[in-house]
């Protein structure tokens, strides 16, 4: 009795495992069939469309959700009307009208607007399957001002040891910089990020992490024999903020005793050879052209 008992049970868990193997499976399947498209960064006021697209396999769909973070803002469910529906949030404005089941659209959207957002699809009975997509969205007020490049010297002797700084006006997210010698990427030495002073902000703990900062970045350089091209090297930092944003700051340092080409060394060796001889030389030359118009008059 008793092994009919533990055969009875251990084909029943078996039965279980595998149906909840399946469950796993079949949700899993559904889940591919969703996808997002949300731009990474918008510039502040401007209008945007986040898609959601997904492929049910033949389920009915019951509803579409957004949320930005945890907190839902849209709704959209087919067998309710109106359709769609709004959740007030601080700084979302939805396009209600241009709003549908595959795409949200924000209206006007400012700096507080940052953070994730998320599209939840829900399918109707009997399998009421569940699955979401999400993506990050930066809102950005794009700088209108250049870096500012700094360098400790601008005339250089070689072995000198070059030092300065690019800064990137305040933003958020601080601005990316790069380093450019003569046009070829080089490593900064340091980078910070600065908030600048902002006495009439009232910031709270839960707003300081999308406070604009400032962007320093430094540079230490050897400066050796191949750094110079013609007496001259090209030294620039790029400041930019994903694809809104991309600035230029160049600044032309020479070297303080370029070295001389060698076109030059004989084109001094030749002036010297021809043009600069000695009173002594010309007066031997005169008195030997003189006998010779003398002897040939004989």
């Amino acid at each position: 009795m008793m092994d009919m008992c533990s055969l009875f049970c251990a084909d029943f868990w078996r039965k279980l495992l595998v149906m909840a193997v399946l469950t796993i499976i079949s949700r899993a399947s559904a889940s591919r069939g969703v996808s997002v498209t949300i731009p990474a960064a918008v510039k502040i006021m401007d209008t945007v469309t986040l898609h959601c697209k997904y492929d049910l396999e033949g389920e009915p769909l019951y509803t579409v959700k957004w949320y930005k973070g945890s907190k839902e803002f849209y709704r959209y469910i087919p067998k309710e009307l109106p359709n769609t529906q709004m959740f007030p949030l601080p700084g979302i404005m939805v396009d209600m009208q241009k709003s549908s089941s595959n795409k949200v659209v924000l209206k006007n959207v400012q700096l507080e607007v940052s953070g994730r957002y998320k599209c939840e699809v829900s399918s109707d009975a009997p399998n009421f399957y569940t699955y979401m997509e999400s993506g990050y969205m930066y809102v950005i007020d794009v700088p209108v001002d250049d870096p500012i490049l700094r360098m400790d010297k601008e005339i250089l002797d070689t072995g000198y040891r070059l030092k300065g700084n690019c800064s990137a006006p305040s933003s958020y997210p601080p601005a990316n910089i790069t380093w450019l010698l003569n046009g070829k990427n080089i490593n900064g030495s340091y980078l910070k990020r600065l908030q600048p002073p902002d006495p009439f902000s009232k910031t709270s703990s839960s707003s300081t992490k999308r406070t604009p900062a400032i962007s320093i970045s430094g540079i230490e350089l050897e400066i050796d024999e191949n750094t110079f091209h013609g007496g001259k090297m090209r030294l620039s930092c790029v400041a930019s903020i994903f694809n809104l944003y991309r600035r230029e700051r160049d600044l032309v340092l020479e070297e303080s005793r370029p070295r001389p080409r060698p076109s030059s060394v004989l084109g001094t060796r030749d002036a010297s050879a021809s043009g600069d001889m000695s009173p002594s030389i010309k007066e031997k030359l005169s008195t030997l052209l003189l006998i010779t118009i003398i002897f040939i008059i004989r």
